[in-house]
């Protein structure tokens, strides 16, 4: 089954605009088959879920949410809440993604979309905390980032 996916903009910040959310719409539409064509990992629900909602936040949020179900009250780049009951929700941060792209010379809604997708790898089963892990999950990931992702905004 392919998920519905929603991107909701739950930032004040300037960046990320409704156009770009529109842009991450069309992009995740054409890469979600990929995404799913790949080998799910040990904790797969994606292809069973009826709904992914993603929202878009700024690292105050991030941080709340963060301390709140994780225990850690810093700022993060990607949570994943694996709800399971036809649920599935990612929240970024774009404050974040600006500031790490800035430090690294990236672009900043690519590395935001990097992040939508790397919330996606999860859902389809794949974890992170350890190296070995993290490799596989970004073996999925990055091949998808690459292709999907052509067209550079401005943030």
């Amino acid at each position: 089954m392919m998920p519905e996916i929603e991107i909701y903009l739950n930032t004040e910040t300037p960046w990320p605009t409704e156009r770009t959310v529109g842009h991450y719409r069309k992009l995740l539409e054409q890469a979600l088959p990929s995404l799913l064509s790949a080998p799910p990992g040990p904790e797969h629900i994606l292809s069973t879920l009826q709904l992914v909602e993603i929202s878009i936040v700024d690292d105050p949020t991030i941080a709340r949410i963060h301390g709140e179900y994780l225990n850690d009250p810093t700022a993060t780049d990607v949570i994943t809440f694996p709800h399971g009951d036809g649920l599935g929700e990612i929240i970024v941060s774009a404050d974040t993604a600006a500031s790490y792209a800035a430090a690294h010379g990236l672009d900043t809604a690519r590395e935001l979309f990097r992040y939508i997708v790397h919330g996606l790898v999860h859902l389809h089963g794949y974890l992170d905390n350890t190296p070995e892990l993290r490799a596989d999950l970004f073996a999925i990931q990055e091949p998808i980032v690459e292709t999907y992702y052509l067209d550079e905004l401005e943030p």
